[in-house]
């Protein structure tokens, strides 16, 4: 006989299926935890129920993620293979936020075990409201190249990624002359940053006791305050120029890496 679900697990559960009973007629299909639907063909949207973990005493708690996935940012690959899953989760996506960070404000974390109803009404409303109309306008390739800053709290965690994201979405678009030009400019950021790493170096904020290795280094903050890494590392710039070649993408990566202070 199955084991009856923890009250917190039937809460859960229960928001979830009104959540999704709310948005299966706009083409969500539900994954376990995640909704998804596919737009413009390959295109995914999600809506991810990340419930808390045990180990840290948060089984009662969830947070509601959201995230769109295009194809060529997430592989790098101009033409990647559509769709080459059902489903995608939300940590595949590359335009990723939470409700409440999507307001600009601090993440919504609920609390389930203090009532599931009210937690549902919230979410819904969220998503109804907020995230649905930004899903709405950013449906394909041209609308997330026109508009995808104009939503930066959806937006939290690879907007330092943008033009190369719009480098791959343009590659895959056919119009490589933009897909170069935005390529360019996100390879000569990371160049400036290099640079910057190896003049100046990297500061982190450490207490004291703490302790950071890195570049060869091993510190241990004798109080609270800022130490200085000093060094750099190329990885992230030889993966830019291995993808330059592999794109076709010129020679523009390989002349500017050999400008530097190597």
């Amino acid at each position: 006989m199955k084991e009856a679900d923890s009250p917190v697990t039937a809460a859960i559960d229960a928001i979830e299926a009104r959540v999704y009973a709310a948005l299966k007629k706009f083409g969500f299909r539900r994954h376990g935890r995640t909704l998804h639907r596919f737009v413009s063909d390959d295109i995914s949207q999600v809506i991810n129920f990340q419930c808390g973990q045990a180990y840290r005493g948060e089984t009662d708690r969830m947070w509601v993620n959201t995230g769109i996935r295009v194809p060529e940012c997430s592989e790098r690959e101009f033409f990647p293979s559509l769709p080459a899953k059902k489903y995608y989760k939300e940590y595949e996506c590359t335009i990723r936020s939470r409700l409440g960070l999507i307001d600009g404000g601090e993440e919504k974390c609920f609390n389930v075990a203090c009532g599931a109803e009210a937690a549902a009404d919230e979410i819904l409303d969220d998503i109804l409201y907020k995230v649905l109309p930004v899903f709405d306008a950013l449906s394909d390739r041209r609308a997330i190249l026109a508009r995808r800053c104009d939503y930066p709290t959806f937006d939290t965690l690879n907007r330092n990624l943008i033009p190369l994201e719009e480098a791959m979405i343009y590659g895959h678009l056919g119009e490589t002359e933009k897909a170069e030009e935005c390529f360019k400019a996100y390879y000569q950021k990371a160049l400036d940053d290099y640079n910057g790493q190896l003049a100046n170096g990297r500061k982190y904020y450490l207490r004291k006791g703490e302790r950071i290795v890195s570049m060869g280094q091993d510190i241990t903050a004798q109080e609270d305050g800022w130490v200085t890494i000093r060094g750099a590392s190329r990885a992230h710039l030889d993966y830019l120029d291995e993808l330059a070649a592999k794109l076709g993408l010129g020679q523009e990566a390989a002349h500017c890496i050999s400008t530097t202070n190597l």
